[in-house]
């Protein structure tokens, strides 16, 4: 009956096991808790006013800030003006609504594109906006009517950066702004000055784009 009731009797306060128990258990729940408050704490970030173009100077008056729970994405973005130094420009379109983030955050010499001006009709210009991904297609105007025209893709990831409406006279009377990398402006310019047809075809699902 001795025997038994040693077996049975409760661990001692002092008993190292117990006490190493209990300061685990206690570790583990203050880390939860930090963890829960790192988590639910709100951050200021800058957001987009309207849509920035890569090559766009940013200004701090292009933004403003809100109060938003990004946990560990929080280094990821611009929290206040102090992030945009004097005379950067944006490297990534950031679209009207969205985070700065620090990685579109750079200076003009680090922007490899470079501006072309397409004329298009009114129906291509109204499907694309600022920003958008775009494909720039270019068509031969001097092939015979015995010759069926080929078209050959000249710039498969183009940006654009303004559309200009122009007058409404003509199918052809308005303009688009695209940013396309410096390799491939000499085919675009070839293509221009053979008065080749160029169209701007809008990539599927990219924003900016409408369907």
């Amino acid at each position: 009956m001795t025997a038994a009731a040693l077996r049975l009797r409760r661990p001692r306060w002092r008993d190292p096991r117990l006490l190493i128990g209990i300061v685990l258990v206690l570790v583990s729940v203050i880390a939860g808790m930090l963890l829960l408050s790192r988590l639910s704490a709100t951050t200021t970030v800058l957001v987009a006013r309207g849509d920035v173009v890569v090559g766009d100077i940013l200004e701090a008056d292009d933004f403003t800030t809100a109060e938003l729970r990004l946990g560990e994405q929080v280094a990821r973005y611009a929290d206040s003006p102090d992030d945009i130094p004097d005379g950067a420009v944006a490297t990534a379109t950031v679209h009207a609504g969205e985070l700065l983030p620090l990685s579109a955050i750079g200076q003009a010499d680090g922007v490899e594109l470079r501006p072309v001006v397409v004329a298009v009709d009114s129906a291509v210009a109204a499907s694309v906006g600022p920003g958008a991904q775009v494909e720039l297609w270019t068509t031969p105007t001097g092939t015979s009517t015995d010759a069926r025209a080929t078209s050959t893709l000249l710039v498969e990831d183009g940006v654009v950066r303004s559309v200009d409406e122009g007058s409404s006279l003509g199918m052809r009377s308005m303009t688009i702004e695209v940013l396309v990398a410096a390799d491939d402006v000499p085919a675009v310019l070839e293509a221009l000055a053979a008065d080749d047809r160029l169209d701007v075809i809008a990539v599927p699902g990219a924003r900016g784009a409408t369907p």
